[in-house]
């Protein structure tokens, strides 16, 4: 990368869509509620999981109430389990002012989420959930930078492979491709193989729209060596998005073409 680009990629923030964090949120809702199922305030948990079951919101004054309990649970301890727990929440609360449009919201949210995320890594180092929180938190407020690679970094070396964490970090990190070293590339591309590979294409279509022109047909072609049913069903999903995949992998047909 030139100097001059990374001046520029310095001053760009990665941004993500809502529609992908309703996704993925969903998905991270459901480990955060198994994995402290034997807490006192269980069915106040089991209430916004059934909610994001549903496609609903959180409610963030409710997530407040719960995060200031959770947080409370774990002064002074060194307990990976509650703090993944208030990483979590402070996501779900940033995500809330981010798909509210909400500035002012997010400026209170972002430094929340990245003491959340140091408190955690300070405890388990290993949470690759942690360290691309850090990433996200990094990019919205400073731009893109060394330091955002490093936890980019960090974040895969973790979890390569874990699906929870992918659907989360595809679309983080995909925004950035072209901009990342080549083995940041490989594993981003990876996310993305493992999220189809996963039949999570509604996901991986929203993850796909939400990507620069470019950086689509790079992940257009890994899903060459994908089942020709699995890649239509990938187009069928696209063109109810309104997107029009032209690509070799995927021929029009001749009802398609009239």
């Amino acid at each position: 990368m030139s100097s001059a680009d990374a001046s520029r990629v310095a001053r760009r923030p990665v941004v993500i869509s809502a529609a992908i964090l309703n996704a993925v949120l969903v998905v991270m809702a459901l480990v955060w509620l198994t994995s402290v199922a034997s807490y006192t305030f269980r069915p106040t948990l089991q209430d916004i999981a059934s909610h994001l079951m549903r496609g609903e919101r959180y409610d963030s004054a409710a997530l407040d109430r719960i995060v200031t309990r959770v947080r409370t649970d774990a002064e002074g301890l060194c307990d990976p389990k509650l703090r993944r727990n208030v990483l979590l929440i402070q996501l779900r609360l940033l995500s809330n002012a981010f798909e509210a449009g909400d500035a002012a919201a997010m400026d209170t949210r972002l430094p929340n989420v990245t003491d959340a995320a140091r408190q955690l890594i300070g405890c388990s180092p290993s949470e690759s959930i942690g360290w691309l929180a850090l990433y996200w938190a990094e990019t919205r407020t400073l731009g893109f930078g060394p330091n955002a690679i490093s936890y980019l970094t960090q974040s895969y070396a973790f979890a390569p492979h874990e699906m929870w964490v992918q659907l989360f970090r595809a679309p983080l990190a995909l925004r950035a491709y072209n901009f990342l070293p080549e083995k940041l590339r490989q594993q981003t591309l990876n996310d993305f193989v493992d999220i189809v590979g996963a039949r999570q294409l509604p996901t991986a279509v929203v993850i796909y729209q939400g990507t620069p022109a470019a950086t689509r047909a790079v992940l257009l072609d890994k899903m060459c060596s994908q089942p020709e049913e699995v890649r239509q069903v990938f187009r069928r999903y696209a063109q109810d998005r309104g997107l029009v995949i032209s690509h070799p992998c995927f021929p029009v047909s001749a009802s398609q073409r009239s």
